[in-house]
């Protein structure tokens, strides 16, 4: 499956990249001296206006306010460009758009790099995007919300390779109603929030998303490394699947691979495999909550190196409430299944090991759907605390069956 997505990726980027338009000759500054944000529309809309093509960053520095891609197109950067986004927030007004598909975008700020229901689209190259988040986390520390780096929603065949995310003023990458992704060997760099607050930086955000491919990325930021979700509510939920994260090295961040809390939709079909996670606050987190809903299954994970967590190593909790002391509650009583109640089932981990703070192995489910068919195969986590378990069913860790 990975391998015809990134084939016929490939396939179409080829098609996009016969025709090339150089910023430089729409008028761009690569000295970095001033904005060149209407010069790189230009060339993003000449390209499409011709079916796509690869629009090129020559050697230099530029400057810019937000850009939008469109179908069929390639963001080719020189080895060495470093392009970094103005933190004006008149450049990045509130964004109210109703796209062809008919869904309707509200968002409180544009992104600094946006592209809504296209196709075929690429950023690549050995390039730096700095996204000069340090003025926005002091001028809107949390809860305010601010720009994300990459939006990109309803888009199939997106590929981002080796480029460096940096200072992102939010999400670095979010990905919403996504088909045909691969994300190779990009570097994400923001401030772990315990040194100095890079909040709500999450590296890598999957919403709702099918047929994904993240490998070799490495990521040290101040949130989730990497996050998969899925949201929606009756008709409109759409799950996340199919998702492959291998060889990749996560430093700082909440978590090194996390799943949820946004699970209405529902998660399948993931697999995370030859990982270092160096750092982190928790390994592998999988979390949800009553009123959060949807059906987590079929995750796999293999061969992980954690060291250095400051938490727990493994978590998975249906009791999650964005804070640790809700996550050590105990005082959970039953109540009816509705739409709205989380299950999480069939997670495996195999040849694990590592070391952690906290609790090795924590697993916590609710009376009413216990987490079941979780299943540890040669998994060894150093720590001064124990295993727990609670609400759980058909938890076997290294052969030993262990329920509560």
């Amino acid at each position: 499956m990975i391998a015809f997505i990134i084939y016929f990726a490939a396939i179409l980027s080829a098609i996009s990249a016969s025709h090339i338009y150089d910023v430089n000759k729409f008028g761009a500054d690569s000295t970095g001296r001033k904005p060149s944000t209407h010069a790189i529309q230009k060339a993003i809309n000449k390209a499409a206006s011709n079916n796509g093509g690869t629009v090129h960053f020559p050697h230099g520095q530029y400057l810019s306010g937000a850009i939008e891609l469109k179908s069929n197109i390639i963001l080719d950067f020189a080895d060495d460009v470093v392009l970094k986004f103005l933190d004006d927030p008149k450049e990045y007004p509130p964004l109210h758009k109703k796209l062809p598909n008919g869904k309707i975008v509200n968002l409180q700020f544009t992104p600094l790099i946006r592209a809504f229901d296209h196709i075929n689209i690429t950023i690549r190259g050995n390039a730096v995007l700095d996204g000069h988040g340090e003025t926005w986390w002091k001028r809107m520390p949390p809860p305010s919300t601010r720009p994300v780096f990459l939006q990109i929603f309803w888009v199939r065949y997106l590929t981002l390779e080796n480029i460096t995310v940096k200072s992102s003023p939010m999400f670095n990458v979010n990905l919403k109603n996504c088909d045909d992704v691969t994300i190779r060997g990009i570097k994400i760099r923001n401030p772990a929030n315990y040194v100095d607050p890079g909040p709500n930086t999450d590296g890598i955000n999957v919403n709702s998303c099918r047929r994904v491919h993240i490998t070799g990325v490495n990521i040290s930021t101040g949130d989730d490394c990497i996050a998969l979700d899925a949201n929606g509510k009756g008709k409109t939920k759409t799950p996340t699947e199919d998702v492959l994260i291998e060889d990749s090295h996560m430093y700082a961040g909440h978590g090194g691979v996390s799943i949820g809390s946004v699970t209405s939709g529902g998660l399948r079909n993931v697999t995370v495999r030859n990982c270092i996670f160096n750092g982190t606050n928790r390994g592998l987190f999988i979390k949800s909550r009553r009123g959060r809903g949807g059906l987590v299954e079929d995750i796999h994970y293999h061969n992980i190196q954690m060291v250095d967590l400051r938490k727990e190593g493994i978590a998975i909790a249906a009791i999650y409430n964005g804070s640790d002391p809700g996550l050590r509650s105990r005082d959970f009583y039953w109540e009816p299944v509705n739409e709205t109640t989380p299950f999480i089932r069939n997670v495996e981990f195999k040849n694990i090991h590592g070391d952690s703070v906290l609790n090795p192995i924590f697993i916590v489910g609710l009376p009413e759907s216990p987490i079941e068919n979780v299943t540890f195969t040669n998994v060894k986590i150093e720590s001064k605390l124990d295993v727990f378990t609670n609400n759980t069913k058909n938890v076997v860790i290294n052969g030993k069956v262990l329920d509560s």
